[in-house]
């Protein structure tokens, strides 16, 4: 056993506590958008835009883990909606970016804006001091998750 890997009991009951969170906290993410009418690949796009706004159909597939022809079978709906428009790239005509709309910017702002009030609900009941271990907690998980994908880029020669 790894002596970074600590008590296999208590990984385990981590490994079921943090199911058991993502089981209850899911629904709520569910509820935020289920009338919207999007799959959760098609809302992983909105997001995604909203923080890199013109990706290329390459840098999207990518991101999302599709083939191209997916990802213009995705994209298509989501023009067709209005939430998102292809504009040819200045520099390379050929190049087609992906811009967030208006509507589409409102619509991610809309499905936070809903779960970052279901979280505050939650995070409100946590004393003080239990928010800051929670805190902290959460940094480590971040960090040795970041270390993991890291080392698995590597592994790949990405």
């Amino acid at each position: 056993m790894d002596a970074n890997q600590g008590d296999p009991s208590l990984r385990d009951e981590a490994f079921q506590l943090f199911g058991r969170l993502v089981t209850r906290s899911d629904p709520g993410r569910l509820e935020a958008w289920a009338g919207l009418g999007l799959t959760m690949t098609q809302l992983r796009v909105l997001f995604l835009l909203r923080s890199e706004d013109g990706l290329s159909a390459g840098g999207l597939a990518e991101r999302l883990g599709v083939t191209p022809s997916t990802l213009t079978r995705i994209m298509d709906r989501l023009v067709r909606n209005q939430l998102v428009r292809r504009e040819s790239d200045d520099g390379d005509r050929r190049l087609v970016r992906h811009c967030l709309s208006q509507p589409g910017r409102d619509m991610v702002e809309e499905v936070e804006r809903t779960g970052r009030a279901r979280m505050n609900n939650i995070l409100g009941r946590l004393a003080p001091q239990d928010l800051e271990r929670l805190v902290l907690a959460l940094r480590d998980l971040v960090a040795a998750t970041e270390e993991v994908d890291v080392e698995s880029a590597q592994r790949v020669g990405v």
